[in-house]
């Protein structure tokens, strides 16, 4: 399966592409290890997720170039990515001692007949699927807690950003993590997500990427009667009324339109503005949109790197197309950016 850098539009990588049988084994491994794993202290656990945390960190400029070259954002973006991850797992490893000491806590239901008290216990095997805006990050939010409950994790990156996954697996291995407690699949959706949905040992599955798939992923899990959670995209938008401080709008609205390329499920992709203001805010927006360097994400001189691929970079420009056909004023760019690199 290839790997594009979206800076050029260039295959540089090439990862293995999952099928159900590969799937099936990674869900197997995980339901072996998860018979010791289930049963380990939480203290044993908070200890790997420090050394995989640890491990990270001593490797992150190489981690954060990578997650660069393989989704488009910047290098200074994806370094801060890799800040969050390595505390998500160390945020993990110190809540999961917190409850453990809660075990057993008793609960008063009023009748002294009944002895009631709440003890938390790992559910099995979770299939955790991830998006490719936030590739690691995504990963850690989902793979932390995971590990840190005494569940097991088969996890799925995107086939448009598989790299970063794998690093993590390797994380994971460096530091002596049991096998099968962590597994990484490579693979498109209907070929690895879709059977990871539907596999029966499987009992509980995380989603985050559109709600179309979120859908689907949704009635797999009913089929078969998982838990499932699902994190889907949306559109948000930011209310301008005439009070408000111009100079600081456009600070925020440019940060949550244009940070990571715009891909990020909460961006600020709608602005409703008060009429008696909505000059003044436009002519500042044009201003600050026109100050942003595209290009190669690794090059620091660029503010905002290509978006991750040749299918988002074409469904932009239709919306732009179909946006001007329906009678909407353009106020700056609009034809896709020219680099020296190509890309997206």
């Amino acid at each position: 399966m290839p790997v594009y850098d979206p800076s050029n539009g260039q295959a540089f990588h090439e990862v293995g592409a999952s099928t159900a049988e590969d799937v099936d084994a990674a869900v197997h491994a995980a339901k072996r290890a998860f018979k010791t794993w289930s049963k380990t202290t939480a203290d044993e656990r908070a200890k790997y997720l420090r050394a995989i945390a640890d491990d990270l960190e001593q490797r992150r400029a190489a981690i954060a170039k990578l997650e660069s070259l393989d989704n488009g954002k910047t290098f200074k973006e994806a370094d801060l990515d890799l800040n969050d991850v390595i505390n998500c797992f160390r945020y993990y490893a110190d809540q999961i001692v917190k409850l453990e000491a809660k075990q057993n806590e008793p609960v008063d239901v009023g009748d002294s007949s009944f002895k009631s008290y709440v003890r938390h216990e790992p559910m099995g095997v979770a299939g955790l699927i991830v998006p490719w805006n936030y590739p690691l990050l995504m990963a850690a939010w989902k793979v932390a807690p995971c590990l840190a409950a005494g569940c097991t994790a088969v996890l799925k990156p995107s086939e448009l950003t598989p790299l970063t996954a794998l690093e993590l697996a390797a994380s994971a291995d460096r530091v002596g993590l049991p096998a099968g407690v962590l597994n990484v699949i490579n693979g498109y959706g209907n070929d690895a997500g879709s059977p990871l949905s539907s596999h029966p040992d499987v009992e509980k599955i995380a989603f985050t990427g559109s709600v179309a798939t979120g859908s689907k992923v949704a009635l797999a899990g009913a089929a078969t009667i998982k838990k499932v959670s699902l994190e889907l995209g949306g559109k948000s938008p930011a209310i301008v009324f005439p009070d408000a401080d111009l100079d600081q709008v456009v600070d925020w609205a440019t940060v949550g339109i244009f940070f990571n390329q715009g891909q990020v499920c909460s961006a600020t992709s709608r602005l409703i503005v008060h009429r008696s203001i909505a000059d003044a805010l436009y002519a500042k927006l044009k201003a600050a949109a026109e100050r942003i360097v595209v290009g190669n994400g690794l090059n620091p001189e660029n503010h905002m790197g290509p978006l991750v691929s040749k299918g988002q970079y074409e469904k932009v420009l239709g919306y732009i197309d179909s946006g001007i056909k329906e009678g909407a004023k353009v106020l700056t760019g609009g034809p896709a950016a020219k680099v020296p690199e190509g890309g997206y």
